[in-house]
């Protein structure tokens, strides 16, 4: 399993990772599955210091966005 340093930085997406604690731009802290369910996943950077699943742990249906609801346009 691998460890993880206190503090790193993502080149990709520009979060902040403290203790696994990810500290988003906007909003409040999240999880490395949450960030790995709403950015990792499709960025696919060589860069990206989220990648390891070992430390993402499993990724649940609430740690991506929820569907937006349907909006009636009058059809």
């Amino acid at each position: 399993m691998t460890t993880p340093s206190p503090d790193q930085n993502c080149p990709v997406c520009d979060v902040t990772i403290s203790n696994d604690v990810v500290q988003f731009a906007n909003g409040s802290t999240g999880t490395r599955a949450r960030l790995y369910a709403r950015v990792c996943q499709y960025a696919k950077k060589p860069d990206c210091i989220n990648q390891d699943k070992a430390l993402i742990g499993e990724v649940l249906q609430e740690d991506g966005f929820m569907e937006a609801p349907q909006i009636n346009l009058g059809n």
